[in-house]
């Protein structure tokens, strides 16, 4: 009997060992719930066969992280006691293969995540058996199949993730049973056609990801009438008709050469249709659009159609990388910010340029004027009707930036101006950069500093502004550091200053106690060497 109890004894306390080192193993914390975090433990099958021991103890247990192990397949009833458990992250494993029996006994998991593994197909049965599930992520897979097996059970999922797998296409009731999916991601698949999506039952659906696919066309009709943003970039599109439930639309990067005058965009708030080969805008009004990106397309100037008129309630344009050679602004804009980088015809913005571009009712305005090559003169009246918010016009080829262009009124127009990465000619006529824009700069924004050199005269060139931080001296105007023959100091820090030491009495008092010490000492030990010297003739002559 007593070796009986002994055997008991023994097994319970190899129990409660085992228990603890999942927490010596993986991560356990206990906030508002209990949670089990193994990521990045590279745990092997085997491991796996014993933490289904293991977890039986935690069947309060709400989240479980199981991600990048060495996973191949979960045991068939590893997760039967965990019935409270509501967050399963299964990510960056080698899993082949889910078996519906595995997740059964789930009733309450919210969130699964299996993306990162090497799943080939995908039967949505596992929704069915999974009444509760609100998302689910099977992105970073090598699915090619959807299999459509589950009965007529309406689904509580709301948010589904397939991208970057081999999808051509979706069964066609996948979407039926899915009328509360409101995000759905194909993004990064095979898909030549929406019409094999069958999207149009999805009666909840607000937000679709169909970008880097291989669709030809665009038609919103097969889409459901809930949807409001579309990310439908890096495809073959060659044009667009009827938007008028889209409020959000991303088609950056297609085949789109025009704009028709019977576009429906009544409520498109956000459009970004940047990197087609669009050369003009059609007459019609965005009455609802805030945010427009037109950048690398053919544009050759910015079109008139671009006004207040059309766009009344805009409040961001960009237009980088269009080869425009004349930036002049053609009607009436209001904006909050404007942006015209990376155009590499751009050579100057003359007086008149930016006339018509004005801030919105008594708000400033961001200006963006940067990474132009070619662009080396902007006028000192180019900005002085505008109220700057931040001006950057960094790493064009501006040799000089003229102090009235900045400052307004005797004080800088913003503390926020980024002119690094210009090659500056540091003479007398940029000394007010020193004077006004570097101690301001100094204090609000330092790291707009960073970069803000001289690039001429070649005796300072490639040296930051900010070295002559606080000094009195007026240096760009002193003709002194363009002569070949000034010196460096040992930090490498130029200057045409002469160091002096002027004499004092209290100073040549100093120095002559110290000499005198000095003496004395030096006079004390050659008696002393002496001494010893005689001392050990002495010693000597007695041997």
């Amino acid at each position: 009997m007593i070796y009986l109890y002994l055997i008991g004894f023994c097994f319970l306390w190899m129990i409660q060992n085992s228990i603890c080192s999942i927490c010596s193993i993986c991560s356990c914390s206990v906030n508002e719930e209990l949670q089990i975090n193994c990521h990045g433990k590279y745990l092997r099958n085997n491991d796996m066969l014993n933490f289904d021991l293991l977890l039986n103890n935690y069947q309060e247990l709400n989240k479980l992280i199981l991600s990048k192990n060495n996973i191949v397949d979960v045991p068939k009833n590893f997760f039967k006691k965990l019935k409270c458990l509501k967050n399963l992250d299964l990510s960056e494993n080698n899993i082949e293969k889910i078996y519906i029996t595995m997740f059964i006994d789930l009733n309450n998991l919210e969130d699964l995540n299996l993306s990162k593994n090497v799943l080939r197909t995908f039967d949505n049965s596992l929704l069915e058996i999974l009444p509760t599930m609100v998302s689910l992520n099977l992105s970073y897979n090598h699915i090619n199949s959807v299999e459509h097996t589950m009965n007529q059970t309406i689904l509580k999922i709301n948010m589904l993730d397939l991208s970057h797998n081999n999808i051509s296409s979706l069964p066609k009731k996948f979407s039926e049973l899915l009328i509360n999916l409101q995000y759905l991601d194909l993004s990064f698949n095979r898909i030549q056609s929406l019409q094999d999506c069958n999207l149009i039952h999805l009666n909840s659906l607000k937000v679709l990801y169909v970008n880097n696919n291989f669709l030809v066309t665009l038609n919103i009709q097969i889409l459901p009438k809930t949807l409001i943003k579309l990310y439908i970039g890096y495809n073959q599109i060659m044009e667009i008709n009827n938007l008028s439930h889209i409020e959000v639309l991303s088609i950056e990067h297609n085949k789109i050469s025009q704009l028709y005058s019977n576009l429906t965009v009544n409520s498109l708030q956000y459009m970004n249709i940047s990197g087609n080969i669009l050369s003009s805008f059609p007459n019609i009004l965005f009455k609802n659009l805030k945010i427009l990106d037109i950048s690398n397309n053919k544009f050759t100037y910015i079109p008139e159609e671009i006004s207040i008129k059309n766009f009344p309630l805009l409040l961001q344009l960009k237009v980088n990388k269009n080869p425009i050679q004349n930036l002049t602004i053609l009607s009436d804009l209001k904006l909050n910010s404007f942006d015209a980088s990376n155009i590499n015809k751009l050579k100057s913005i003359e007086k008149d340029t930016l006339a018509n571009l004005r801030s919105l009712s008594k708000n400033c305005i961001n200006i963006t004027i940067s990474n132009n090559k070619m662009l080396t003169f902007i006028h000192e009246d180019a900005l002085k009707h505008m109220n700057l918010c931040s001006l950057d016009l960094s790493n064009n080829q501006f040799s000089y930036v003229t102090r009235k262009l900045i400052v307004h009124n005797n004080s800088l127009s913003t503390y926020n101006i980024n002119l690094q990465g210009n090659p500056f000619k540091c003479n007398c006529t940029l000394q007010w950069m020193l004077n006004d824009l570097v101690p301001k700069l100094y204090i609000v924004h330092p790291h707009l500093l960073d970069d803000l050199r001289c690039s001429w005269p070649i005796q300072i060139s490639n040296m930051r502004m900010v070295h002559w931080y606080g000094w009195k001296n007026q240096i760009f105007c002193n003709t002194s550091i363009f002569n070949e023959n000034f010196s460096i100091n040992v930090a490498s820090i130029m200057t045409s200053e002469t160091i002096k030491l002027d004499s004092s009495p209290g100073l040549l008092i100093v120095m002559g106690i110290a000499i005198t010490v000095l003496t004395i000492l030096i006079l004390i030990g050659i008696i002393w060497t002496q001494r010893i010297a005689i001392k050990r003739r002495r010693v000597n002559r007695k041997f």
